[in-house]
C-alpha cells in the first residue's frame, strides 16, 4: 500500500513540474539576445528595400502576434500574443449553424472555413439555435461567439435531391433556379465531397434564398456525410470514405433498378452473388451515368460504350456511384437479402421477378412476352406521381418503364 502511495506522489510531482515552469515563463517572458554578427563574404548582394518602422504596420494576419522587427537589442516572445480574439476577422459571409451539440457545431464551422482552434469549442454556448446567418461586415471571433444566438436567421426554401439523380442533373437544375455558375458549383462540390458522384444523399434540404456556391455545397455534402457516417458505423463499426465508396456504388445501382424499398435487398443479393462468382453484372442501370443519366440504354449503346461503366463488357463494379441514393438503398447495399438469385427482370407495375438459374430466368422472360402478346399491349405499368409543387431540384421524367433487353449469356 505504501509503495502505491509513493508511485502516486511521484507521478503527481512529474506532472506538476512542467505546469509550474509553463506558468513561470508566461509571467516572465524570455528575452533572447541577438547573435553576434557573422562577417560577410565577398559575394555581391542586393540592398534590401527599407522596412518601415513597426509602429506604422497595421496588425493583420501576417503581423499580429509575430516577433517585433525593431532594432532593439532584444526580442520578447509572449505566447499570449500569438492570437487575438478581439481582432476583426474576414469570416465567411454566409454561415450555417446545424442542429446538434457544441462539438457538432464546432466541426461544421471548421468545415466552413472559420479559423478556429480546438479550444474555441469551449467558447461556444451550450445551446445554439440552428439556422443560417449572414455577416455583413468583418467581426471578431469573441463577438461572433457572444452573439451567435442573437444573429437573425435567414429565410430558407426547400431544396430537393431526388433519388437516382446524377450530379450533372442536380447541378444543372440547381444553377438555373439560383443563377449560380455551374462550374463553381462543381468545383465546390469536389472540394468538399470525396465521391465523384452520389455525395449528396437523396432528400430535402433547407437553403437560404441569397446563396453562393461554397456554403451551398459545404452544407449539402456536410449533411450527407453525417448520414453516411451514421449508416457506416451501424454496419461496419467505422467510417472510411474509400471503403464506403464500394457500398455507395452498389446502392446507386439498386436505386436505379428499383423504386420499391421492399425489393431492394433482393436486388442487392443479386449484385453481391454475381460479384462473389466473378460474373459480369450485365445491368443496364450502370450505363445511366453522368450525361446519360435517366436515358434508355439501347443494344447499340451496350455494344459501343467502352467505359468501365459498361458492366456487359467489364467485370466488377463501375468506377463511381451513378447518382444520389436513399437510406433504404444504402442499407440494402450493406445487408442484402438471404437469396441465391442471380437474375431478375422487370414485370408488371415495375416489380421484379428473381431467378436462381439462367433457365428459370429465360422461362420467366418467355412467360412475360406471351402475356404481353395476349394482352395486345406493352404491359400494364403505373406512372409515378407528377410533382406539382414548385421547388429546386430535378424532376424525374415520367416515363413508362420498359422491360430491358436481356443478355442471353450468364
Amino acid at each position: 500500500m505504501a509503495g502505491k502511495k509513493k508511485r502516486v506522489l511521484l507521478l503527481f510531482a512529474l506532472l506538476a513540474v512542467p505546469i509550474v515552469l509553463l506558468f513561470y515563463h508566461s509571467r516572465h517572458p524570455r528575452t533572447i539576445a541577438p547573435k553576434s554578427p557573422i562577417p560577410s563574404r565577398s559575394v555581391p548582394t542586393k540592398t534590401p528595400p527599407a522596412t518601415p518602422p513597426v509602429s506604422t504596420l497595421k496588425p493583420g494576419p501576417e503581423t499580429a502576434g509575430a516577433p517585433s522587427t525593431s532594432t532593439a537589442s532584444s526580442t520578447t516572445l509572449n505566447p499570449a500574443k500569438l492570437r487575438d480574439l478581439n481582432r476583426e476577422e474576414n469570416l465567411p459571409r454566409l454561415i450555417h449553424l446545424p442542429e446538434g451539440d457544441r462539438s457538432e457545431v464546432f466541426a461544421s464551422l471548421k468545415r466552413q472555413g472559420l479559423p478556429l482552434w480546438f479550444s474555441d469549442r469551449f467558447l461556444l454556448p451550450a445551446e445554439i439555435r440552428p439556422g443560417w446567418i449572414r455577416l455583413e461586415q468583418p467581426i471578431s471571433l469573441k463577438e461572433f461567439f457572444a452573439k451567435i444566438n442573437d444573429f437573425p436567421r435567414e429565410k430558407t426554401r426547400r431544396v430537393v435531391m431526388y433519388s437516382g439523380d446524377s450530379l450533372d442533373d442536380f447541378i444543372g437544375q440547381f444553377s438555373r433556379q439560383t443563377n449560380l455558375d455551374p462550374r463553381e458549383l462543381f468545383e465546390e462540390y469536389f472540394r468538399f465531397s470525396p465521391y465523384v458522384d452520389g455525395g449528396i444523399l437523396a432528400g430535402y434540404y433547407r437553403l437560404p434564398y441569397r446563396l453562393s456556391p461554397g456554403p451551398a455545397m459545404a452544407y449539402l455534402t456536410g449533411e450527407s456525410e453525417k448520414r453516411f457516417r451514421k449508416i457506416s458505423h451501424r454496419y461496419l463499426g467505422h467510417y472510411d470514405p474509400a471503403e464506403f465508396r464500394k457500398y455507395l456504388i452498389i446502392a446507386s445501382i439498386i436505386q436505379r433498378e428499383s423504386w420499391h424499398p421492399e425489393e431492394m435487398p433482393l436486388i442487392s443479393a443479386v449484385i453481391h452473388n454475381r460479384l462473389a462468382k466473378n460474373m459480369k453484372l450485365q445491368l443496364d442501370a450502370t450505363l445511366n451515368y453522368g450525361p446519360w443519366s435517366h436515358k434508355r440504354v439501347t443494344p447499340r449503346r451496350i455494344r459501343t460504350d467502352k467505359s468501365r461503366f459498361n458492366t456487359y463488357r467489364y467485370r466488377g463494379l463501375p468506377p463511381a456511384p451513378l447518382g444520389s441514393v436513399t437510406p433504404a438503398a444504402l442499407k440494402a447495399a450493406f445487408r442484402p437479402a438471404e437469396s441465391e438469385a442471380l437474375y431478375f427482370v422487370k414485370g408488371k407495375k415495375g416489380r421484379h421477378i428473381f431467378s436462381r438459374t439462367f433457365a428459370q430466368h429465360q422461362a420467366v422472360i418467355a412467360r412475360l412476352r406471351e402475356r404481353k402478346r395476349s394482352a395486345g399491349s406493352e404491359g400494364n405499368f403505373t406512372l409515378p406521381p407528377i410533382r406539382t409543387e414548385p421547388q429546386i431540384g430535378y424532376n424525374l421524367p415520367d416515363i413508362i418503364p420498359i422491360i430491358p433487353e436481356t443478355n442471353t449469356t450468364p
